[in-house]
């Protein structure tokens, strides 16, 4: 199975690509970048100088620079302005590949079996399929952090961000009928890294471990203020490892997801139908519980993997 992570760097974006690509677990294709923590120019530039930082070869193709419909949405505060924690890495020696992200997921699904692992909005995959008739049968598999399982959001009172930021594109991809693995916002706050991971992160003698650790400072400053304690948060670390090892995932649920694109309170929301008494079928399974101990030995291993 090849595999394409789709993202915008972003942090806890970050922290998931060191450790889908240093782990070696993964056959990684291709990253593409999205509109999302911050701009297009900013999560595409991160995501090349974390592919040079781990002396990884493997191509990015920049995507979609806005949501299908709505205005853009960011998270600076959490991320900085340039999405690193407002370190302001020296600009990246690579440059994009040749073509937009969504013709190389095409292209890519076309010639190949092919999984998708999703950090961001899911603009990118939507006018994928949108664009190829007979994508969903192509994509083989989607494992994506994104919404939430219980409503309780953290962007509006009851959205995640990456559905908030563009929920059409969301409400495509779950209704395409590709098997999808959905791992919320609740089970990641669930899974919060405390003051030993931390002080291992900033322990770490690689370029790029070096390189997260400065970055990890904005975040963890931010999500310490917030929950009283010190703290690190990273989402999208969760899913990356549920692509390595879907065994870190300790409870799940199959559920009927749908993506509220018209509420005037819930836009954003994903519902979770467990009970399916419509008839309607599963079309994801939700991760309720995740190991947090075999996430984070995964994470230091591949932060601190030697080239």
């Amino acid at each position: 199975m090849k595999w394409i992570i789709d993202t915008d760097p972003g942090i806890d974006d970050a922290s998931a690509i060191i450790t889908a690509v240093n782990s070696g677990a993964l056959d990684i294709i291709g990253i593409t970048t999205v509109h999302g923590n911050v701009g297009l120019n900013h999560t595409t530039r991160n995501a090349l100088r974390l592919v040079e930082l781990m002396g990884a070869d493997v191509p990015v193709y920049q995507g979609a620079s806005r949501p299908i419909l709505q205005q853009r949405e960011h998270a600076a505060e959490y991320h900085g302005e340039d999405g690193f924690g407002n370190t302001f890495l020296p600009e990246p020696g690579l440059s994009p590949a040749d073509g937009h992200a969504v013709d190389f997921i095409i292209e890519s699904a076309r010639n190949h079996e092919v999984a998708l692992l999703t950090l961001g909005p899911l603009t990118n995959v939507a006018l994928a399929i949108a664009k190829e008739r007979d994508l969903e049968c192509q994509i083989k598999r989607i494992v994506m952090m994104a919404g939430t399982s219980r409503a309780r959001g953290n962007t509006s009172p009851v959205a995640e961000f990456n559905i908030f930021a563009d929920p059409e594109a969301a409400a495509v991809v779950f209704n395409s009928g590709i098997p999808i693995t959905m791992v919320p916002w609740e089970t990641c706050l669930d899974a919060v890294f405390g003051s030993e991971t931390i002080a291992q992160i900033r322990n770490s003698s690689t370029q790029v471990g070096r390189a997260f650790a400065q970055a990890m400072q904005y975040s963890v400053e931010r999500t310490t203020a917030y929950l009283g304690t010190e703290v690190l948060l990273l989402c999208d670390l969760l899913a990356a490892c549920a692509a390595i090892d879907p065994a870190v995932i300790a409870e799940q649920v199959q559920a009927k997801v749908t993506v509220e694109t018209g509420g005037q309170f819930s836009r954003g929301l994903t519902v979770i139908d467990e009970r399916m008494d419509d008839g309607s079928k599963p079309n994801a399974s939700v991760a309720l519980a995740c190991d947090r101990s075999k996430i984070a030995n995964m994470f230091l291993d591949a932060l601190n993997a030697k080239k």
